[in-house]
């Protein structure tokens, strides 16, 4: 099942990628402002409402990369918890079993905010 990219989305990709400074966090090729070639990876996927937009679940990878993480998700978890440390990955996964309800408009509103912030 593929997953629908909304309004939402596009904001919420273009703020991960800005913070992380248009470059790829696994291999660190850099890439110019608003490349398709840098992805908004998410590791507990889109499908998952709770962590669709959750910061500490995404990360700017590019496309080689993304698609190794996608193969090997023992290596993408290692990362993640070198990152967010064991206490919180722990809380992200906790974060992706919950239930949450869908709202667009306030994930665009959201992000849209976390960009001006950056």
């Amino acid at each position: 099942m593929r997953i629908k990219i909304d309004p939402a989305d596009k904001v919420f990709s273009i703020y991960i990628r800005t913070r992380d400074n248009w470059t790829c966090n696994r291999c660190h090729t850099t890439y110019p402002p608003n490349s398709s070639g840098l992805h908004n990876s998410h590791y507990f996927g889109r499908g998952n409402e709770c962590t669709r937009f959750d910061p500490e679940n995404c990360d700017a990878l590019c496309f080689g990369c993304h698609q190794a993480w996608d193969s090997n998700k023992e290596d993408y978890r290692d990362f993640k918890i070198k990152q967010l440390g064991e206490e919180g990955f722990i809380k992200l996964r906790f974060r992706a079993s919950s239930v949450c309800k869908k709202d667009r408009k306030l994930a665009k509103l959201q992000a849209e905010e976390l960009l001006k912030l950056l």
